[in-house]
């Protein structure tokens, strides 16, 4: 048993974050508390003398923050703490008088996150979180831009821009309006030409993954402003012309209608502008169309390192859906009696109709119809009436790493499948989002999950072996083999075999045959 807590100490230049993780036995963390404060402490580095030095006065709030945050530790029993900093404090010159002033002051001693970890920490969050597995990945924070070259879950290339969006608003915007067309047209250039500087962006051409508060909030008002019909950013991908219709909106909405942009933070008001144009030029830099959002950024890298560092790499990277799913099962009041016979028995079928012609087969569909006969209408936790509505509405609306949103909603109708007409309601919300064949196809599956349910409808797993076939005149035959009573199986089988029919594009006949007779 682990039970572990662990503090992180996020000091950046554009906010100071204390964030309280909680890992189970099972290796997971959860987030348990979430403090932060806007210092913004790259305004207070002075370049006047030729050198970055931090001011006095930044030093004091940067030892505000961290006093008061140490007061929320003190609540806690901390098992490790990590009080990490980035851009602000390593591109200070002072840099070693303000960790000794902070050790001094609060018994503190700040790690110096240096730029090639900073890239690391991000890389391995979107490796350990998503299944991109290449990918150029961008964290834009208030003083410095990590960009990173990820190919097959491996670091290819890194670094790390020396501005931010606190930056970049100081040395072009001051004095001027936060849309101001010169100053706007000046940062596009100014940011072009860096990315230009780098032969290997320029031939990536893969998808841009952003991590950060700034790529959240631009992803949040684009979701707000269409009125996005699943919740939740990780995973959530944007094509340039969203991305550059929320930026038109930044730009054509005055300054003080800012704040009613519904999404949009109002600590990152003045920044959202010069952010946003990273975000395009570098999705122009690398010649993508796809802007992706992961949640799992630094910290979470952090985390996620410290995990695989003291207990011996139990988060393999290879299976982040099956720990996902795993965790939903453990976190909620899934009913797990007789889960793993209804998964056999519903891969059984899938594998049978592949071998039969009636479905294709490939790695996704079939490990959909295990996460499917997972978690099948859970939500019978909530009301057994309204199963089926209770589990769309769930997975459709929590962040399950690993899974596209595409991806979440295929699990959503599979899990949620009950009868055709909810079917096609779940998906009113969704048009365009699935093929035509696509939306064929899932019904299919949908139906087989509901047969292999009532193959175990006692959940005391009865059966013993199935054996689907086409016999001399064509008729599709299931051989169900049991042993003993089966008075359940038999009746609600008998009741949904036209679920397997549809799936079949013909007639069935079933067969129970008593091996213990």
């Amino acid at each position: 048993m682990t039970n572990d807590r662990v503090a992180l100490i996020d000091i950046g230049s554009n906010t100071i974050r204390l964030v309280l993780y909680s890992i189970d036995d099972l290796y997971n963390f959860t987030e348990t508390h979430n403090v932060k404060t806007p210092a913004r402490l790259s305004q207070y580095i002075d370049h006047s003398t030729g050198k970055a030095m931090m001011s006095q006065e930044g030093i004091d709030i940067l030892i505000e923050a961290l006093t008061s945050f140490l007061a929320i530790t003190d609540q806690f029993e901390i098992k490790y703490i990590y009080p990490m900093a980035t851009a602000a404090v390593r591109q200070s010159a002072n840099n070693q008088d303000i960790l000794k002033q902070v050790k001094e002051a609060t018994g503190l001693e700040i790690q110096i996150v240096s730029e090639e970890d900073e890239a690391g920490y991000g890389a391995y969050a979107i490796i350990h979180s998503t299944t991109i597995d290449s990918t150029v990945s961008v964290d834009i924070g208030g003083g410095s831009c990590e960009v990173t070259l990820i190919k097959d879950n491996e670091i290819i290339d890194f670094h790390s821009f020396p501005f931010g969006a606190v930056s970049l608003s100081k040395q072009f915007f001051t004095g001027k309006g936060h849309n101001d067309p010169e100053a706007i047209a000046q940062v596009r250039s100014f940011v072009r030409k860096q990315f230009k500087s780098f032969n290997w962006l320029k031939k990536a051409k893969l998808p841009v993954t952003a991590i950060g508060g700034s790529a959240r909030n631009v992803a949040n008002v684009y979701q707000r402003q269409v009125k996005y019909p699943m919740a939740g950013l990780h995973g959530f991908y944007m094509s340039d012309d969203y991305l550059h219709e929320t930026m038109d909106l930044f730009i054509n909405t005055d300054y003080d209608q800012m704040e009613n942009i519904d999404g949009l933070s109002t600590d990152r008001i003045d920044l959202i502008i010069p952010a946003t144009i990273v975000f395009e030029e570098l999705t122009n830099a690398v010649k993508t169309d796809q802007f992706i959002i992961s949640t799992q950024g630094l910290r979470e890298g952090i985390i996620l390192k410290h995990i695989n560092d003291h207990y011996n790499y139990p988060v393999d990277s290879h299976l982040i859906r099956t720990r996902s799913i795993r965790h939903v099962i453990r976190e909620l009041p899934v009913n797990t009696y007789g889960i793993q016979i209804n998964i056999d028995l519903a891969i059984k079928l899938y594998t049978q109709l592949t071998r039969l012609g009636c479905l294709e087969y490939s790695y996704e569909l079939q490990e959909l119809v295990e996460f499917g006969a997972s978690l099948y209408r859970f939500g019978e936790f909530i009301s057994g009436d309204a199963d089926s509505q209770h589990t769309f509405y769930i997975l459709s609306n929590m962040d399950l790493l690993g899974f596209s949103h595409h991806r979440r909603l295929k699990l959503a109708l599979l899990a949620s499948y009950r009868n055709r007409s909810l079917y096609s309601q779940y998906l009113e919300d969704f048009a365009g989002w699935l093929t035509p064949e696509e939306i064929d196809l899932f019904e299919k599956i949908g139906g087989l999950l509901k047969f292999a349910h009532a193959l175990n409808d006692s959940r005391t797993g009865p059966i013993i072996k199935i054996d689907l076939y086409r016999d001399d005149n064509g008729t599709f035959v299931l051989n169900v083999y049991h042993s003993g009573p089966i008075v359940a199986e038999y009746y609600k089988t008998q009741r949904h075999k036209k679920h397997l029919e549809r799936a079949l594009d013909g007639d069935l006949e079933i067969h129970y045959i008593n091996e213990l007779a």
